[in-house]
């Protein structure tokens, strides 16, 4: 059974209580009308006590009904009209009072529908025969012919109010997602525009596991989606969380008894986990303040993880649209230069334009594949397999026809990472294995790879002439280090001590692939 978000919750209590509003309103008019018919009455001094007696009943269902505000507790109208029932049956009661009989049948049907009004219109007939049977009265006809006018009164208009309470619950249960939805936007659309809220799905993930450790005191936590195809994700981290993945699965009662495991509803019914590890008393108290703070960033979480995934597509073909553009634009063209070159040196035999001829072809010919390198980068991506496998894909296609040898070291273990920091990191160590195939001069190149599916250690060396920095109107090292930023990494580049350049990205021990720092 899902469970209610906040929001959800929060709009139950509002509705009940409303309903609240509506039934003690119905129990006063019942009271202000049985005093008003006593009044009229010539001989009413001892319908008084009686009245005082029935305003009691009013009062404690009244307030029972309040504690039960977010329950169905539909024993209440019942042990309302019973007690009122036998009261006035077994005492010498003003027929005016009777009339406070139509008032549970009316609440009844309004705060739990038509099945529990005619049990409530039950229960006060059976108390009416009770008392009568009970009574020192010769003839109870009396009685009867003055409550059972109320009763059947009571009884068709909380049928009625039943009906109308269920069109209207209906009606607002139909209404009920649209509208949270629209309120849910809102709040985010205005958040948004104040700059109090982003969209990014590492972050909103960090922001979360901070606030929840605030609120149970935990030493530890990730948050995990759920996907379909590669399972379970990690999102963020604090701490060390390699066995945390592990917990999910398990059953509650086989959990470590420090680990505390919370669902964050989407869209999917289960977007995700948030597993909270080191929390030293976890209490009913604490429990429903997590699950507060978890619901109020569901909404946001599922909206940026949506965004991720809007993204990633258009990304992926955006690149796709340009590497089409760049073979069958630009390249065409270089390529018809080079036809003219052919002919130029085709036309001439000055020494001087053929060897100006040959240096025009060979620099055609580098562009051209710098060109092809190119497309091949924008197309290339990950796809079902691993990053390891895209990395090794990449690295032969660069390296096939050429000197620079390539020793390729992947240890990967642990959940997959996330499609977003896979692709994060495959044009990371593109943009690098580009650098030096383009300016290293290097003999041989080294690709490390290490993750547990929550820390990631991405190494690229090469033996080449080293000096490797920052130049104007060059940005390869800082969009390195923005992708690095994106998935919660940092990048190094420094010079390797047998010569040659590193170039590493990694992430902290507390760090996740695509969490925050450490707060």
């Amino acid at each position: 059974m899902r469970r209610l978000s906040t929001t959800e919750t929060a709009g139950a209590r509002r509705g009940l209580r409303n309903t609240w509003r509506v039934t003690t309103a119905i129990r006063v008019f019942a009271l202000a009308l049985s005093s008003g018919i006593v009044l009229s009455a010539e001989d009413s001094g001892a319908s008084w006590p009686l009245l005082a007696a029935l305003a009691v009943i009013a009062a404690a269902s009244a307030v029972f009904d309040w504690t039960s505000a977010t329950t169905r507790a539909a024993w209440i109208p019942m042990a309302e009209m019973l007690l009122a029932a036998l009261m006035l049956a077994s005492a010498d009661a003003s027929p005016g009072l009777y009339a406070y009989l139509a008032a549970p049948p009316v609440v009844a049907g309004v705060r739990y529908g038509p099945v529990t009004t005619i049990n409530v219109a039950f229960l006060g007939a059976l108390g009416l025969l009770v008392a009568a049977a009970g009574s020192s009265d010769s003839d109870p006809r009396p009685k009867f012919i003055a409550a059972v006018p109320w009763v059947l009164s009571g009884l068709g208009a909380g049928l009625l109010a039943g009906w109308q309470s269920r069109f209207t619950r209906d009606e607002e249960a139909r209404r009920a997602p649209h509208q949270a939805a629209h309120q849910l936007m809102a709040q985010l659309h205005d958040l948004a525009r104040r700059g109090a809220v982003g969209l990014d799905s590492a972050q909103l993930a960090s922001e979360l596991e901070s606030r929840l450790r605030i609120e149970t005191g935990a030493l530890v936590s990730a948050v995990f989606i759920s996907s379909l195809d590669d399972g379970l994700i990690p999102l963020s981290s604090y701490g060390d969380t390699t066995s945390l993945a592990e917990e999910i699965v398990r059953e509650p009662d086989d959990r470590s008894p420090d680990v505390q495991v919370l669902t964050v509803a989407g869209t999917r019914e289960v977007l995700g986990f948030l597993v909270l590890s080191g929390v030293q008393r976890w209490s009913a108290e604490i429990e429903e303040r997590a699950l507060a703070v978890t619901d109020n960033f569901a909404l946001r979480l599922d909206t940026a993880v949506l965004f991720d995934e809007v993204r990633h597509m258009a990304t992926a073909e955006e690149r796709d649209r340009l590497a089409r553009e760049m073979h069958d634009g630009v390249a065409q063209e270089i390529v018809a230069l080079g036809y003219v070159v052919d002919e130029i040196e085709s036309v001439s035999a000055e020494p001087r334009i053929q060897q100006l001829a040959a240096s025009l072809r060979h620099e055609l010919s580098r562009v051209v594949t710098e060109l092809r390198y190119s497309i091949y980068d924008l197309r290339h991506h990950v796809t079902d397999r691993r990053l390891s496998g895209a990395l090794a894909e990449y690295v032969r296609e660069i390296s096939a026809g050429g000197d620079l040898r390539v020793s390729l070291s992947f240890d990967e273990s642990g959940p997959p990472l996330s499609a977003r920091t896979e692709t994060e990191l495959l044009r990371v160590a593109q943009e690098a294995i580009g650098n030096v195939r383009r300016h290293a001069r290097a003999s041989n190149l080294w690709v490390t790879f290490v993750t547990d599916g929550v820390h990631i250690d991405l190494d690229i060396d090469d033996d080449g002439i080293g000096g490797a920095a920052a130049k104007e109107r060059h940005w390869g090292l800082q969009t390195m280090t923005e992708r690095a930023a994106v998935i919660g990494a940092r990048l190094t580049v420094s010079e390797r001590q047998s010569g040659g350049t590193t170039v590493r990205l990694y992430t902290d021990h507390s760090t996740a692939p695509e969490g925050s720092a450490q707060s």
